[in-house]
């Protein structure tokens, strides 16, 4: 299970999609619409496999496969960055 490290908080623009992620050091990532509904569902306590299942809700048109890829690679970049944690 992958939760946000203390202090990090993800806010999302509701008519653009896009998301600002906030860590606690004062870091701003800018989130795109996909990044910022994962991030959401994660903040909200939610897990990985939820949040895959809310991006194929919301993106029916892409392959399971692609957005399972795409969804790896930002929490490995996010995990290095110690902005996500392993519990």
């Amino acid at each position: 299970m992958l939760n946000l490290a203390a202090g990090a908080r993800v806010v999302t623009d509701p008519v653009t999609g896009r998301g600002t992620l906030i860590t606690s050091d004062s870091g701003v990532w800018t989130l795109n619409p996909t990044a910022a509904v994962a991030l959401t569902e994660l903040a909200h306590g939610g897990t990985v496999a939820g949040a895959e299942e809310e991006l194929a809700r919301r993106w029916p048109d892409i392959p399971p496969a692609t957005l399972r890829a795409d969804l790896d690679t930002l929490l490995a970049e996010l995990r290095a960055a110690g902005v996500v944690t392993r519990w």
